[in-house]
């Protein structure tokens, strides 16, 4: 299924558009996601009840320091994830396959279906937002 079928399979005309759009951001810990463990700095939110998976992490005051808390991973379904730091600044450190690339700026990242992948804060405030592409139903 594309992903364009996904998204209109959920947003259909006859539906209401408050309610196909709004969704309430609930806390959910990192653990609660495979591959991932909770990290003292991140507080991580999820937009229950859509049609993709869309997860708000808030980095704060994250000491320099290596964090493994996200293993390499793959998905059947493109995610992107888009990083905003404060204006303090943030790094990750971002493993897409074979490659390692320390992100400092605000990037926004395609991930294809497939490709292993991994993203762990090294330093410093700001956003990690990820949205993934598939049926929604993971947390």
């Amino acid at each position: 299924m594309t992903t364009m079928n996904l998204l209109t399979r959920y947003l259909s005309v006859e539906e209401p558009i408050d309610g196909a759009l709004l969704r309430a951001n609930v806390p959910s810990p990192l653990s609660s996601v495979a591959f991932h463990e909770d990290v003292e700095c991140i507080r991580r939110s999820f937009a229950a009840g859509f049609p993709v998976h869309l997860a708000i992490h808030r980095v704060d005051s994250a000491e320099a320091a290596r964090r493994d808390y996200t293993a390499l991973h793959t998905h059947d379904g493109p995610e992107i994830n888009v990083i905003l730091p404060d204006p303090t600044g943030l790094e990750y450190r971002i493993e897409l396959g074979s490659r390692v690339h320390h992100v400092t700026e605000s990037t926004s990242i395609w991930i294809p279906p497939g490709v292993p992948h991994s993203a762990n804060v090294v330093r410093g405030s700001g956003y990690l937002i990820a949205v993934r592409f598939d049926d929604g139903g993971a947390r």
